[in-house]
């Protein structure tokens, strides 16, 4: 059953946010103390920044100059194309200023990496300078001679493509990232669970025209997802969210320092959109999740619904991202989930590809993958026991497992191992006789995703993943 409301907020926010030196840096759009102070103390304004970023695009507001190693976010509106071609209203944190009527508004920011050496850089991909896995794919590192149609696959090498709205963060960077509010209404950024202690951290309430910073140590390794908690779950709904990875500099390969090993790894935003919530804030109301229950129209997987996370539509550029960035895809390998480290062979990995599911939607759902299962190994950056399991509060069995259905909600993030191995209905003679890539469908059991608007799939969650056919190209 999908949950289509969350208790109200008591307060701005809907967890504790510490109010300390970590989220009070705040300072007027255009200058102020804080942002003089990390342009070096000087008391002096910034340099002027290079001409190009001085020019704003035709229609386009000025953005802000930037300061080193400061991720600079617009909270931005405007209209986006639905899979039904709807324009539908959203709100979201941009790479740039836009207006509302933009044609191509920037509601969501580009996958940037704050490094633990302290630099910021924007890149789709992350371990930064891995080579690249074809159209998302990663290549086999040569067959496997003891299990016919499988293969070896390489260790620590293979990067892997990230969606917009996420951040990388390595350990032992900093995080600073400056918010600037370009709507008439109050606003603010809070990376849940992500401050000190594991509490919330944020800017707090960015007044109508203003910025605010937010600069706080990289939490532990794990998966953390940011939003605008205003008005619960309202503003997230609307857009303003995304997610935060932060990996180990020395384990970029790895779930966490001691935790599975894989291939590459796949990062799947899940969301919600309710259009008549839209049209209600886009005509200056404000929703009141309590009278005025959600109902979502379109569900989205890393921003796509439908035939367009399928990579089935007319356009190259959008069936590309989603094979680069969400269509799971690998060789088939042998894989024990007793041990997810080193290979039969120097260089290799006896390991799957690691799914990250995060959920800042407002439907629980339920991410069900056809030939193989998921071995789930985390829930909210909590490490699930190999033996000694318990159950929880929720009674929900807490243990590393193999789950045919994994329940996925709001708010939660789950990480899980798809081991991309010989299904285990594919008997000897029908495997054998294999000459081309198979491919199985992942959906949600939750129905609402599935048949919104009165159709199978046109506005779902849904997706698929590619079990590769044999490899002619030789020794990658």
């Amino acid at each position: 059953m999908a949950e289509y409301q969350e208790p109200a907020a008591s307060g701005p926010l809907d967890e504790e946010v510490q109010p300390s030196r970590w989220n009070v840096l705040k300072y007027g759009a255009a200058a102020g103390a804080g942002l003089l102070a990390l342009a070096g103390g000087s008391g002096q304004p910034p340099a002027a920044p290079p001409a190009s970023a001085r020019v704003a695009a035709a229609g386009r507001p000025l953005a802000a100059p930037p300061l080193p190693g400061v991720l600079d976010l617009y909270i931005n509106d405007g209209y986006l194309k639905m899979v039904d071609d709807s324009l539908v209203y959203h709100r979201g944190f941009g790479d740039l200023p836009t207006v509302r009527d933009d044609a191509d508004p920037s509601l969501a920011a580009a996958p940037h990496v704050f490094t633990a050496d302290g630099k910021l850089v924007k890149s789709r991909s992350y371990p930064l300078g891995a080579p690249l896995p074809p159209r998302g794919t990663p290549l086999p590192y040569g067959p496997d001679p003891d299990n016919p149609g499988q293969y070896y696959i390489r260790r620590n090498y293979w990067a892997s493509y990230l969606p917009k709205r996420t951040l990388v963060a390595e350990s032992g960077s900093t995080i600073r990232i400056r918010v600037h509010n370009r709507l008439a209404k109050g606003h603010q950024f809070v990376l849940h669970k992500g401050g000190p202690g594991g509490a919330g951290a944020g800017t707090g309430p960015v007044a109508p025209g203003a910025s605010a910073m937010l600069e706080l140590p990289a939490p532990p390794p794990g998966t953390y997802i940011y939003s605008d908690p205003s008005n619960a779950p309202v503003e997230r709904v609307l857009g303003l969210f995304g997610a935060l990875v932060v990996m180990h500099p020395d384990h970029r390969w790895d779930v966490a320092r001691g935790m599975a090993s894989f291939e590459r790894q796949w990062i799947w935003v899940c969301h919600a959109v309710d259009p008549v919530w839209a049209r209600a804030e886009a005509a200056g109301g404000t929703v009141d999740p309590s009278k005025t229950p959600a109902v979502p129209r379109y569900f989205t997987l890393n921003g796509r619904s439908g035939y367009e996370s399928l990579a089935i539509t007319d356009n190259d550029e959008v069936n590309l991202a989603s094979e680069e960035e969400t269509l799971v895809s690998g060789y088939p390998r042998q894989l024990d989930v007793r041990q997810f480290g080193e290979g039969g062979t120097a260089g290799t990995l006896r390991g799957g590809q690691l799914v990250r599911l995060i959920n800042p939607g407002i439907v629980a759902h339920q991410t069900h993958f056809h030939g193989n299962p998921l071995w789930t190994v985390r829930r909210n950056n909590r490490d699930w026991p190999r033996s000694g399991g318990y159950v929880d509060e929720d009674g929900h069995i807490v243990l590393q497992q193999w789950e045919d259905v994994v329940e996925l909600p709001p708010m939660d993030r789950k990480d899980c191992i798809l081991p991309v191995k010989r299904p285990p209905d594919a008997i000897p003679p029908v495997w054998a006789a294999r000459d081309r890539d198979w491919e199985y469908p992942m959906h949600c059991h939750a129905e609402p995703s599935q048949t919104a608007a009165g159709g199978m799939y046109p506005g779902g969650l849904v997706a698929h993943w590619t079990l590769k056919g044999p490899f002619t190209g030789g020794t990658s």
